[in-house]
């Protein structure tokens, strides 16, 4: 990633694009929504692997984690729709300043639920979508009362703390109490309804193009929990495909974060089907 640009925030906060691939300004752009807890730079080499195959793409840090300033704590909170409403939109209008092809939102994990919740709302800001590692939370598309138990429990914590201390907990990073909360939520009902109300209604008239991908030996995104997210996608243009390495292919094997640090051949596949899908879609 070889450009960087700074972006100001609403709440007056800031947060800094990494972007590769650029001078092709008419090509797709995908953004890359991270994980919960994982910082921008993580996906250097993922994002450089994109802009080798022809599509332009960046990545930056949500409100308040990594690089982006301030931080959460007990003092600073926010949840599913500061991030989705707010920090969203702002990172794809600085993309829109530097860059006339289409962009092309990729979530993993937590950043496909944040995508889900923007693409609910009245006017999304992308032209196109990507799941990668990303299913429901909800806990009996995931591992039964475990998860019940497990993700409840940061709820509680969340609550009493203030926000989450994931970083000496060992789960999740540093995350603010209601975003935790929402996440529970999720989890305990199955229904994302950040602030109250249920994304499923807005989600489901959504249409745009919509490539999942279910990641080989994902116990945090088994297939049943991307099967039920995917579900919610109700009018996109779905397509899917398991990633899994052959013997003798390149990389480190196949789980939930593996892809960003070993891209090779994902990073093709998922470029070719930016350029096919939405780089024909948008030309005249």
């Amino acid at each position: 990633m070889d450009q960087h640009s700074q972006i100001s925030l609403p709440g007056g906060g800031t947060t800094t694009l990494h972007a590769a691939g650029t001078d092709a300004t008419s090509a797709p752009f995908v953004l890359v929504m991270p994980a919960m807890g994982v910082p921008a730079g993580y996906y250097g080499p993922f994002v450089d692997e994109l802009a080798r195959h022809g599509v332009a793409a960046g990545v930056a840090d949500y409100t308040g984690q990594g690089d982006a300033t301030p931080h959460v704590g007990r003092r600073r909170d926010l949840g599913y729709d500061d991030l989705a409403h707010g920090w969203l939109p702002a990172v794809v209008d600085r993309v829109r300043e530097q860059h006339d092809g289409p962009v092309v939102a990729l979530g993993h994990s937590l950043g496909g639920h944040l995508l889900a919740a923007h693409l609910a709302g009245p006017t999304p800001a992308v032209d196109a979508a990507v799941l990668i590692g990303s299913g429901t939370p909800h806990w009996r598309a995931q591992q039964g009362l475990k998860t019940l138990v497990q993700t409840q429990l940061v709820a509680v914590v969340s609550r009493l703390c203030g926000y989450w201390p994931g970083v000496r907990l060992g789960f999740g990073g540093t995350q603010a109490r209601t975003l935790m909360r929402e996440w529970a939520a999720f989890s305990r009902t199955g229904r994302l309804a950040p602030g109250g109300r249920d994304i499923t209604a807005g989600l489901a008239g959504r249409s745009l193009p919509l490539l999942a991908v279910d990641l080989d030996n994902d116990t945090l995104a088994p297939p049943a929990a991307v099967d039920e997210l995917v579900g919610l996608f109700a009018s996109a243009e779905v397509e899917r495909f398991t990633f899994a390495k052959a013997a003798g292919d390149p990389g480190k094997p196949v789980n939930h974060y593996s892809f960003a640090r070993s891209p090779e051949i994902i990073g093709e596949r998922i470029a070719a089907w930016v350029t096919g899908r939405v780089g024909e879609r948008a030309r005249p």
